[in-house]
C-alpha cells in the first residue's frame, strides 16, 4: 500500500513535469513563429553603408511595414542575391537626377548627414532623371563609392524590400 502511494506521488509530480515541459514547448513553437513572421535575419555581403553596418554584420530586421520616408534605411536583395541595407534618398512623386558628383531630389541638391563622398552616375547604370511612381523608392548607399544602389539597378519597390533594418 505503501509502494502504491509513492508511486501515485511519483506519477503526479511526473505529470506535472509533463505538463510544464508541454505548455514550455508550445510557447517556444508559438514564440518562434511569431519571431519568423515579424522579425528577420540577414548577414551583409557589402560594405554599401560604412560606418554604420559593415559587411559580415548581421542584422535583424522588421518584416511588417513596408512603408518608408526619406532617410530611413531598409533592407533589400541586391540583383547578386545577397541582402543590403540602403537609404532611401527619394519616395513616390519625387524626381531625381544625379550631375557634377551631386544626387538631386526635385532639382535640390540632396541634404543630409548620411554621405560626404561624390554621388557619381554609372556610366552602365540607370539612365537620369527619374520620376518615382507610387509604392517605389531611390535608394543609395552612404559609402557611394563601394554601394550597388539605385544608380546600378533602378528603383526598388516596396513589395521588394525585406524590412526595416533594427540593428
Amino acid at each position: 500500500m505503501a509502494d502504491e502511494k509513492q508511486r501515485s506521488g511519483y506519477d503526479r509530480e511526473h505529470l506535472g513535469v509533463m505538463r510544464r515541459v508541454r505548455i514550455a514547448v508550445g510557447l517556444l513553437i508559438l514564440l518562434l513563429v511569431m519571431f519568423g513572421l515579424l522579425l528577420g535575419f540577414a548577414v551583409l555581403r557589402d560594405d554599401g553603408m560604412r560606418p554604420d553596418f559593415k559587411g559580415g554584420q548581421l542584422v535583424v530586421y522588421l518584416r511588417v511595414g513596408r512603408s518608408f520616408r526619406r532617410g530611413d534605411t531598409l533592407l533589400l536583395r541586391l540583383p547578386d542575391g545577397n541582402a543590403a541595407v540602403r537609404r532611401v534618398v527619394a519616395t513616390a512623386g519625387d524626381s531625381v537626377d544625379i550631375r557634377d558628383g551631386i544626387a538631386y531630389i526635385n532639382g535640390l541638391a540632396e541634404r543630409g548627414n548620411y554621405s560626404f563622398t561624390r554621388t557619381d552616375a554609372r556610366p552602365e547604370g540607370v539612365p537620369f532623371p527619374i520620376i518615382l511612381r507610387a509604392g517605389e523608392y531611390f535608394v543609395l548607399g552612404d559609402a557611394r563609392e563601394a554601394a550597388v544602389d539605385s544608380r546600378d539597378f533602378g528603383v526598388v519597390r516596396a513589395e521588394d524590400t525585406l524590412g526595416k533594418p533594427l540593428f
